[in-house]
């Protein structure tokens, strides 16, 4: 809340074991300047976590392309072998269906 908003961005706050406590005077939670190296490293970790959700998320959209490439293309086929079906059903069915032909 308002306690946070007076602080300094750079400054964080440290929670100590209770052995450090007993040493300095105060409450459990005090404030000590941040670094630079620590906040680097910080952000770095952070910028790790993303790259390996994007990786992730990569790897998962690249073998459910794959998937479901090779499934259409199966699809793709079976629809291809029923239409060839249905072109020669509808040939017999037509030549069935034909009235005879008038002798003259």
């Amino acid at each position: 809340g308002a306690a946070r908003a007076s602080r300094p961005q750079s400054w964080r706050v440290c929670h100590y074991s209770a052995s450090q406590r007993r040493r300095m005077p105060g409450s459990s939670a005090t404030l000590v300047p941040e670094t630079g190296v620590q906040r680097d490293w910080e952000e770095r970790e952070f910028a790790q976590s993303i790259q390996l959700g994007i990786k992730s998320l990569a790897q998962f959209l690249n073998e459910f392309e794959n998937t479901t490439r090779t499934k259409l293309a199966s699809l793709n086929s079976k629809i291809a072998r029923l239409e060839r079906r249905m072109t020669l059903v509808e040939a017999t069915f037509d030549s069935v269906n034909q009235p005879p032909a008038a002798t003259s």
